[in-house]
């Protein structure tokens, strides 16, 4: 059975159950797309073309029922975020993007909540006019962006972090000081392609589960760190990297959830399906995995 998984980068987890074979051993073959934007991935995911996504818990919400099709998160894919906010090299202090353009995914979504409440922190509101957002698009597209000089900040995940620091973009801050408990990313389907597809869901999160296990055992570092290079000409610092961002667990964390709900609710721009969380999250496939 094929499955057509779409992500913003790699996911170690899902590399490892690959290069192990535990896939097949499921009889599943995992195609990997990298998505563009969170609007390609979750529209693609939406109409069918694709079967699962890796992606933040707010796209979850933001896209669940916006164009026909109920979405859900059913497990967790990362520990945690990496949400860095970099400028270009004249700015110095926040003041400095007052009235300036911004580089973000989707001005509804996911980082551009994150990124504006981390300017609200520090005095700059986007509904007072104080800065502009451009949806360029995934990391690559903002790093573009701003390198360019069309827009002057954003967050940038690594490894584009590293590449920004080179270009000499600047760190700026960081989403925890404002939102320490915000929530790594998530496994998401369709309820239709899960009903229909329960097997090789299950059969998908069977292989996640002994993955980061696997990933995460202290004894099979090395070796886990030699998979992750071979599997994507990675350095070493960039593979632990990589290999540190498996969550402890593949359960969803709930608690965490309910922090980009809170953010979204607290922009005026509460999700279609309401401020139950329950309504963005189906645990029983994962349950009957861990079985």
């Amino acid at each position: 059975m094929l499955i057509r998984f779409i992500t913003f980068g790699e996911n170690p987890a899902v590399v490892i159950g690959r290069e192990r074979d535990l896939f097949a051993s499921h009889g599943l073959q995992v195609e990997t797309t990298i998505t563009r934007n969170s609007t390609e991935q979750m529209r693609g995911l939406s109409v069918g073309t694709y079967d699962l996504a890796s992606t933040a818990f707010d796209n979850v919400m933001a896209w669940s029922g916006r164009e026909g099709a109920d979405i859900h998160a059913v497990a967790r894919a990362s520990q945690r975020m990496s949400l860095p906010v970099y400028v270009r090299p004249e700015v110095h202090e926040w003041d400095d993007l007052r009235g300036r353009l911004l580089a973000v995914d989707a001005v509804d979504t996911a980082y551009a909540l994150v990124l504006r409440r981390i300017l609200q922190a520090h005095g700059l509101d986007l509904n007072r006019g104080d800065y502009r957002l451009d949806g360029v698009g995934a990391t690559k597209a903002r790093f573009e962006s701003m390198k360019s000089g069309k827009t002057f900040a954003g967050i940038l995940n690594p490894p584009w972090d590293k590449q920004a620091e080179d270009a000499g973009l600047r760190r700026m801050a960081d989403y925890r000081e404002v939102l320490p408990d915000y929530p790594g990313g998530v496994f998401a389907v369709t309820t239709r392609w899960a009903a229909s597809h329960r097997a090789d869901l299950v059969g998908f999160l069977k292989c996640l589960i002994e993955a980061v296990g696997w990933g995460n055992d202290p004894a099979n570092r090395a070796a886990a760190l030699q998979l992750l290079r071979d599997a994507q000409g990675l350095d070493e610092p960039t593979a632990a990297k990589e290999l540190g961002s498996l969550p402890a667990t593949t359960a969803l964390d709930l608690p965490g959830l309910q922090v980009p709900l809170d953010l979204r609710v607290s922009f005026d721009m509460t999700p279609g399906k309401g401020t139950n969380l329950s309504a963005y999250y189906d645990p029983q496939y994962h349950a009957e995995a861990a079985c």
